[in-house]
C-alpha cells in the first residue's frame, strides 16, 4: 500500500475546519487504497488533534518525517514475499 505522509511541522493552529479537513482527505485517499498519516504535529495542534479524537482514526502517529518513512518503508518491505 502506499503512503502520503502529511508533515505538519509549519502548522501552528488548527480549528474545527482543518480537523475536518484532514478526517476528509484521509477518507478520500483511503478510497483510494492511500494510507494517510501524520508527522510531527507540534503543541497546540497535538492538543487540539487529541481533543477531537481523531488521532483515533489514524493508525500511526509520528513524531518526524524521517520515523514516519523509516517505519513504513520497514512495515512494506516485510509485506513483499
Amino acid at each position: 500500500m502506499k503512503c502520503i505522509i502529511l508533515d505538519m511541522t509549519a502548522v501552528t493552529a488548527i480549528d474545527t475546519s482543518g480537523i475536518d479537513t484532514i478526517c476528509e482527505l484521509r477518507k478520500m485517499l483511503e478510497k483510494r487504497s492511500l494510507q494517510f498519516v501524520l508527522a510531527n504535529p507540534v503543541g497546540n495542534v497535538m492538543e487540539k488533534l487529541h481533543q477531537s479524537n481523531i488521532l483515533e482514526s489514524f493508525g500511526s502517529l509520528y513524531l518526524t518525517v524521517g520515523e514516519a518513512v523509516t517505519d513504513i518503508s520497514s512495515s512494506l518491505w516485510k509485506a513483499q514475499p
